[in-house]
């Protein structure tokens, strides 16, 4: 019959050597990727036939291009069949590879920002013993680690400069109470109505009390300036020859001798720091956020401060971010404190600053595993709503991974059932349908 229909139909003409050539080259490739499918699927048998089938319908469709160019018969085979993208797989399939779905749900959590960070003293707390006046150390009383109260010995000085202040508030005083006894005569001659108020040596004697009143106040000053005690300066008039030289420096305040740069003999200015006095019940925490975290963070997030070599985490917030990024590490520091009461923490410890960001909108959370990696995509396979057999592949963007879940921006939506168990075995399935549709390797 199929003669008869095509009795006035010239004979088609022989294919030439060169395209023989070019299909048998075909139906060649088609066979050896059939046979190595055939081997990676032996493990799989349930997925062996259709694979095959499709490899043997390229090869077949190849065979009856054989009149016509490669890139023709190439093109005729990839318009054979509308390819929508998606894989299916019996539920005996699904069973048999262990196919596990999870629902994707929107991030309601807060996200945990884990930085690198170290504890450091609370500056405000600081107290920096310096002299006031260029001295001689005679003794010193504390060295690094030390606890001290508020009024404790730490340093013994000895100075010339301190013994001129103090023999000039001894004189200034003296000239004060002195011209303060002459006003005061002359107020009661006054008084008597033997000179009138307005007499000048009254006037006189008025002036030279307050100018006398007001450089012994000066000279007092300079004392309290040079740091020395009030009850040591009412002491001044009992102290003879080099005592009045000498001098303690006491602590300002309570708590912990951090810093010592003192030694008994030497001679020290104002511009050096002999000790330095921290409180260790209040440290500072410093976190270090990068560019791509900064959007998510902000003063008043709550935070978790984790000492990993002790095992122990402290509850605080962040109370500062920085206004300027380190060019170096490209991160900007951020700034909390924690309670310390025992002193257990030391400054300069390494720690980890768990951040807590709050739920971003348009956020999901699928587990890690459903997360398959090509090529720098990321992608997953999602059940197609109203069916149990078909699954779709789509692009994801992952906006955080975590060990075992990932939050997304951007692929899935609340609900969508995404594959993890099985998702490695619907990519390659994926993949071979792909490179029989177009012929090139995904």
């Amino acid at each position: 019959m199929s003669t008869a229909m095509h009795t006035d139909s010239p004979s088609p003409a022989p294919p030439r050597p060169r395209a023989r050539r070019i299909v048998a080259g075909l139906v060649l490739a088609a066979a050896a990727a059939v046979a190595g499918l055939a081997a990676f699927t032996d493990r799989l048998d349930f997925l062996k036939q259709p694979v095959l089938a499709a490899l043997a319908a390229v090869s077949e469709q190849a065979a009856g291009h054989a009149g016509e160019t490669p890139a023709k018969a190439a093109a005729a085979v990839v318009r054979s069949g509308v390819w929508d993208g998606s894989v299916t797989f019996t539920a005996e399939q699904q069973a048999a590879v262990g196919v596990k779905l999870v629902p994707a749900t929107a991030q309601t959590e807060p996200r945990p920002l884990e930085l690198q960070g170290t504890t450091d003293y609370n500056p405000d707390t600081l107290l920096k013993i310096r002299p006031r006046f260029d001295a001689l150390v005679l003794a010193v009383h504390a060295t690094v680690g030390q606890r001290v109260k508020k009024g404790d010995p730490l340093i013994d000085l000895y100075s010339v400069r301190l013994a001129e202040a103090k023999l000039e508030y001894e004189s200034k005083e003296s000239q004060a109470e002195h011209d303060r006894q002459i006003a005061a005569h002359q107020r009661d001659l006054v008084s008597q109505g033997v000179i009138p108020s307005s007499s000048r040596t009254l006037l006189d004697a008025v002036n030279l009390e307050r100018r006398s009143m007001l450089e012994f106040k000066l000279a007092r000053d300079e004392l309290e300036v040079f740091g020395v005690p009030p009850e040591e300066i009412e002491k001044v008039h009992d102290e003879t020859g080099t005592e009045k030289a000498k001098m303690t420096l006491r602590a300002p305040g309570d708590g912990t001798i951090i810093s010592r740069d003192v030694a008994a003999g030497n001679i020290y200015d104002p511009a050096d720091t002999l000790l330095v006095i921290a409180s260790i019940e209040e440290l500072w925490v410093w976190g270090h956020v990068y560019e791509r975290d900064l959007d998510d963070v902000r003063q008043g997030l709550p935070w978790e401060v984790h000492f990993p070599f002790i095992k122990e985490s402290v509850p605080g917030e962040v109370e500062y971010v920085a206004n300027q990024v380190d060019p170096q590490t490209h991160a900007v520091r951020i700034r909390g404190s924690i309670r310390n009461p025992e002193g257990r923490f030391k400054s300069d410890q390494l720690v980890r600053v768990i951040v807590k960001c709050p739920p971003q909108p348009g956020r999901c959370v699928i587990p890690r595993r459903a997360v398959v990696t090509s090529a720098g995509d990321s992608f997953v396979f999602v059940r197609r709503a109203g069916t149990v057999d078909t699954f779709d592949r789509r692009h994801v963007t992952v906006d955080h991974e975590f060990s075992d879940r990932v939050i997304v921006a951007a692929g899935v939506e609340p609900g969508d059932l995404v594959v993890t168990t099985g998702s490695l075995v619907m990519t390659q399935v994926w993949e071979d349908r792909h490179a029989v549709e177009t012929g090139e390797a995904s």
